[in-house]
């Protein structure tokens, strides 16, 4: 939260998984509601059908669907849409075009997540080494950690919005 005002983001994410629900009327009711909604082609390049999405819609709020058997669905919009039986979202907020481009590669193929989450990867073996060094160092350092502990999980949040382009709210 703290993270998500000092960074003003350009996009607002929403993942949702639909495990329980039916495509077809999770679909007409974003329709209805005027947001831009597409289901995610899987014979062609993940890059090129996200292109698409995001030349052909507008809005700083987007939206992931997942429902069975692996079918995905991109929606857009200019305001949140949301229903009290859905499951709750996982959030994320995205710097720019290309974090979001990014993100959304990263939830629609595979290989792109393992590629994707490398950087993620670095920047917290990095955050876990310096604890671990100067926890040897300096045993103080250990309880300080332990009640100031919060701020790491901010700081590395931080670090992944301006090196990926996104990052968990």
């Amino acid at each position: 939260m703290i993270v998500e005002r000092l960074l003003s983001p350009s996009y607002r994410i929403r993942v949702l998984n639909m495990g329980k629900f039916e495509p077809g009327e999770i679909v007409d009711g974003f329709r209805q509601r005027g947001a831009y909604i597409m289901e995610f082609p899987r014979d062609i390049d993940p890059e090129l059908a996200i292109e698409s999405f995001m030349a052909s819609s507008y809005g700083p709020y987007v939206y992931v669907l997942k429902f069975p058997k692996g079918r995905l669905f991109l929606a857009r919009h200019t305001t949140w849409v949301f229903e009290k039986k859905w499951p709750s979202p996982e959030r994320y907020i995205a710097r720019d075009e290309s974090g979001l481009k990014r993100f959304l590669l990263k939830e629609a193929s595979r290989k792109s997540m393992i590629l994707m989450e490398v950087p993620a990867m670095l920047i917290w073996g990095v955050v876990w080494w310096l604890i671990w060094k100067y926890s040897r160092e300096y045993p103080l350092a250990t309880f300080l950690l332990f009640f100031l502990g919060f701020l790491l999980n901010d700081l590395a949040k931080v670090f992944e919005y301006f090196v990926l382009g996104y990052c968990k709210e």
